[in-house]
């Protein structure tokens, strides 16, 4: 820990390893599948809904939570951040084998990656950090 304003960069001693163990579950694979509009018809598609629900679980918590928000695990805050992370899950599952974008038909031309939509930062209340 350095004290002071104006400090030379250094080397952080002791060494560690940062763990990050908190789940998060305001939304399940199904919701991501309603909002997506079809019934997986397979085992791996099942399987990779969950991993998708998970991911938009932990990343959307995070996010909220960096920026100063304090949530419970296991109930979303409102139904705004609901949707939120369910889209961020239908984003993911769009994103399936393709490197930077959604999977689309050469004839139809492509979107340029953005990253976060802004409609899901707004819907998850990120990057507005919470009032204290």
């Amino acid at each position: 820990y350095d004290v002071g304003d104006d400090l030379p960069r250094s080397e952080a001693l002791p060494l560690g390893t940062l763990t990050y163990t908190q789940t998060c579950t305001w939304i399940t694979d199904q919701q991501i599948e309603d909002w997506l509009g079809f019934t997986s018809v397979s085992v791996a598609d099942a399987a990779f809904l969950v991993q998708c629900a998970a991911a938009a679980n932990a990343f959307c918590y995070r996010r909220r939570q960096e920026a100063g928000y304090v949530d419970s695990l296991t109930t979303s805050p409102s139904g705004d951040v609901t949707l939120g992370t369910i889209m961020y899950g239908g984003a993911l599952y769009r994103q399936r084998s393709s490197v930077n974008e959604f999977a689309s038909f050469t004839e139809m031309g492509t979107a340029t990656p953005t990253g976060l939509s802004a409609i899901m930062k707004q819907l998850l209340g990120i990057p507005r950090p919470a009032a204290a």
